[in-house]
């Protein structure tokens, strides 16, 4: 098995080689066309189309209309071509006139005759390509209003080919007539077989019954052993080489599909080839043999389908969620309904090959359509049947609430019936068939679409998910996280499946008058561009500019890494400097990043004024306050007034700043919580910043001591303490100032700093704990005189309460101040009692 999937892989690896190098070599021996020789030809190309639209001699059929509509788009893509190699000619004109300048005004020096002739050849090389724009430009717009036409007139053809009335099959004239010209028709038959049998025995030869034989028993082993062995093997390869998730199922649904459509359409093809190539197929009878064998390719992919969708007898391969029972009923509609329809296919180009009379072919046509009615109405019945069984749930009066798509494609197809059987009995016979037709062919795309669909996001979001190696593998390759990569995946799952959708369209659209050049057509105009206000808008701009700015903000970011990373940390400069430096550049690259998509998308500088012009009301009224906060932003990266790091006070919240950003300032409060302030506000308002003038913090501590103390002693302990607190600066020296007088207490104010304001609390936190222990070791008291003591106290108190009367009471009762303590102006004797 392994060796086996190496080699497939190497083949293929070699063909994809190949093919490359044979188109680089046939693009490199190619000679560039000439663009002004290809808009004449698409001019020359485009008279004789419309000369033959406008010839009324000729009725053009439908095929004739499509054959035509073909040959516009290539004619298109030519003119796009010859007008991109064009525009780069024109544009080096232009710079070579501006170069050379306009001519010398009147009263002007003269200028040289050789630059007055080189003026005047640039000036016709220039307009020659002008013209040669302009009318690959017109050309293109009468390439579109062509392509319109012929799509209106398909469109008419259609109506009035399926709008004619025939007539009904009730109609007993018609089958009088079927039978009066039945001797006819059977001649025709006649004559077919005698021609083939004729055809068969001039070229009846050993070789000839060889290769017969041959094809015939290549035939018997695509349809049985080869079929069934590819599809086992498929199975295999799957279950071996997919993850463990979903894309098993679905895979092998497709492979299961793929393997049962091409088994009869190769056999079919491989008899048909050996027969014309032995020369036993008559020419007449060449579309006969072709349309057999796409019928037995339709029959393969309706019997595939059936099998990979609803999977019988395998419910946890089953795509659709039905039970056994469900899908018993089900499971043979789609060849039943297919048999039908390839049936009457095969009988109406029978009847177009033996030149079969009208009636016939009106009969034959109108029954094949009651037919597959039939065979429409037998469908919903049984999915109604299918539908009941599940929602039954093992109790067979207890429904539940219908599926509403179920019950829009049961409405649908009782409508299509409805519609048919009418236009038989009415005699629309044209209208039946096709109807008939385009539920079949409708049903047949919608069935594909869903299984691809479902085949696209299982190997998308299962690839690249995290529960598969591969999906960590390439997660850890492209450094992303595995969400990332699983968000990609599911990205790139829907614009699959919207190409899915859009082919999907395009294939049910084609038989009522759209063909693919429509759709194409439609997709290539937002490829290659349209003009909207003077400017060039196209997929592939817009791709090409999402690139750039990928690049560029990779190469901004990658810079700014840099920076923080190796440049900035070899520098003297302090971390709020050095995150102004990084996030200057991250502002720096990304404006110029989106100006140089801008410019590349074709927004020039005067085009940007005007955009900037009709929005700037908007801007003053919605946008004010973003455009503030912008730009006080860049103000504080300029200015630097506070930066990262910075210990500011804003209101009556303080912290330390963390990030600085395009609209507002992170700041980490001291309790661990973030505030988010308007850069506008560190404008506008005042803002205290501890740390933006000197790096030290500074220790203020008062002390009040006792007057009886010697003030040189108090200055003696208070200076050595803090001198010896390992963080205070030995320069500035700590001191002690003289704050207060009095004739109780002095008051007294230690200052001294530190490396950094943020110590400053906790300093003087442990200097407060310092200066108790060390007045306390001299015996001074801190704040005022102390107290009595207790003793004393107590005793003075007992003598008052055994008589001592008024003395012992005058002992302990405080002593009036002196009158030299009392305010100007004051009494000096207390006042009586």
């Amino acid at each position: 098995m392994r060796p086996a999937i190496l080699f497939l892989k190497a083949l293929m690896t070699a063909i994809v080689f190949g093919v490359a190098l044979a188109a680089a070599q046939a693009q490199q021996a190619a000679p560039a066309p000439d663009p002004t020789a290809a808009i004449d030809s698409a001019r020359s190309e485009l008279d004789r189309i419309e000369n033959r639209l406008g010839d009324r001699n000729l009725n053009l059929s439908d095929d004739e209309l499509a054959g035509l509509r073909d040959r516009i788009d290539p004619m298109s893509a030519s003119l796009e071509a010859a007008i991109a190699q064009l525009a780069p000619k024109l544009a080096a004109a232009d710079a070579r006139l501006a170069q050379i300048g306009a001519k010398p005004a009147d009263g002007e020096p003269a200028e040289s005759p050789d630059v007055t002739k080189e003026r005047d050849s640039q000036t016709a090389a220039r307009q020659e390509v002008d013209e040669a724009i302009k009318r690959g430009r017109l050309l293109q717009v009468e390439a579109s209003q062509v392509a319109d036409q012929i799509t209106e007139l398909r469109r008419s053809l259609l109506a009035s080919r399926l709008f004619e009335r025939a007539r009904s099959l009730l109609d007993p004239t018609l089958w009088l007539d079927v039978a009066e010209e039945a001797p006819r028709d059977v001649g025709g038959v006649a004559a077919l077989g005698g021609e083939i049998a004729s055809q068969v025995s001039r070229n009846l030869t050993p070789g000839a019954i060889a290769t017969v034989a041959a094809a015939v028993a290549a035939a018997l082993l695509l349809l049985f052993p080869i079929r069934i062995w590819t599809a086992n093997f498929g199975e295999r390869l799957v279950v071996h080489q997919s993850p463990r998730s979903r894309l098993r199922r679905s895979a092998t649904a497709l492979f299961r599909l793929v393997a049962t459509t091409l088994a009869p359409l190769l056999a079919a093809l491989c008899v048909f080839l050996a027969v014309k190539s032995v020369g036993w197929l008559p020419a007449r009878a060449e579309p006969l043999a072709l349309v057999l064998v796409r019928s037995a390719g339709f029959l393969g992919f309706a019997h595939g389908m059936m099998k990979a969708l609803l999977a019988p007898g395998r419910p946890t391969w089953r795509l659709v969620e039905l039970s056994d029972a469900a899908v018993a009923q089900i499971k043979n509609q789609p060849m039943i309904v297919a048999s039908v329809f390839v049936l009457g296919r095969i009988l109406d180009v029978f009847n177009s090959t033996i030149g079969a009379s009208l009636s016939a072919s009106i009969a034959t046509s109108g029954t094949f359509a009651a037919l597959n009615a039939a065979t429409f109405a037998l469908s919903v019945r049984r999915l109604r049947t299918a539908q009941q069984l599940e929602a039954t749930n093992d109790e067979p009066g207890a429904e539940k609430e219908g599926n509403p798509i179920l019950f829009v494609v049961r409405l649908c197809g009782l409508a299509a019936i409805a519609v048919v059987v009418v236009s038989v009995v009415i005699g629309y016979v044209p209208l039946a068939q096709f109807l008939a037709n385009q539920v079949i062919w409708i049903t047949a795309v919608l069935w594909l679409a869903y299984l691809l669909l479902v085949v696209v996001d299982d190997l998308f979001t299962s690839s690249l998910s995290a529960e598969t190696r591969f999906g960590r593998n390439l997660s850890e390759g492209l450094g992303v996280r595995t969400t990332t990569l699983e968000q990609v995946g599911v990205l790139l799952s829907g614009v699959m499946r919207l190409f899915i959708l859009a082919i999907a369209a395009l294939l049910i659209a084609a038989p009522w008058g759209v063909g693919s050049t429509d759709l194409f057509g439609w997709l290539r105009m937002p490829v290659t561009g349209f003009q909207l206000g003077g400017i060039t808008i196209s997929i592939t701009g817009i791709l090409s500019a999402v690139l750039l700015v990928a690049v560029g903000f990779t190469l901004t970011h990658g810079a700014q890494r840099w920076l923080d990373r190796d440049l900035l940390p070899k520098t003297r400069m302090d971390d709020g400097l050095k995150a102004s430096i990084n996030t200057g550049v991250g502002y720096l690259g990304s404006i110029v990043v989106i100006m140089l998509a801008l410019a590349y998308l074709g927004f020039s500088l005067d085009r940007l004024a005007i955009v900037a012009g009709a929005l700037s009301v908007g801007i003053g009224f919605g946008l004010q306050a973003v455009i503030s906060n912008f730009v006080s932003g860049v103000i504080l990266l300029a200015e630097r007034p506070i930066k990262i790091g910075d210990w500011v006070v804003i209101g009556s919240d303080q912290g330390n700043v963390r990030r600085i950003s395009v609209r507002s300032t992170e700041i980490e409060l001291f309790d661990r919580s973030t505030l988010i302030v308007p850069n506008s506000d560190f404008i506008t308002k005042s803002v205290k910043n501890v740390t933006h003038g000197a790096p030290n913090g500074r220790v203020a501590i008062e002390l009040v001591v006792s007057s009886a103390l010697d003030p040189q002693e108090v200055k003696r302990i208070a200076i050595d303490t803090a001198k010896a607190h390992g963080s205070v600066l030995a320069f500035p020296e700590p001191q002690l100032l003289f704050t207060s007088l009095g004739k109780a207490d002095y008051g007294f104010s230690l200052f001294c700093n530190v490396p950094s304001p943020r110590q400053a609390a906790s300093v003087k936190s442990d200097l407060h704990f310092a200066l108790v222990k060390a007045f306390g070791d001299a015996g001074v008291a801190l704040a005022g005189p102390a107290g009595p003591d207790v003793t004393v106290a107590i005793a003075q108190v007992a003598e008052a309460l055994s008589g001592g009367g008024g003395r012992a009471v005058a002992a302990i009762a405080p002593k009036p101040h002196d009158a030299s303590d009392a305010p100007p102006g004051a009494a000096a004797t207390p006042k009586p009692a």
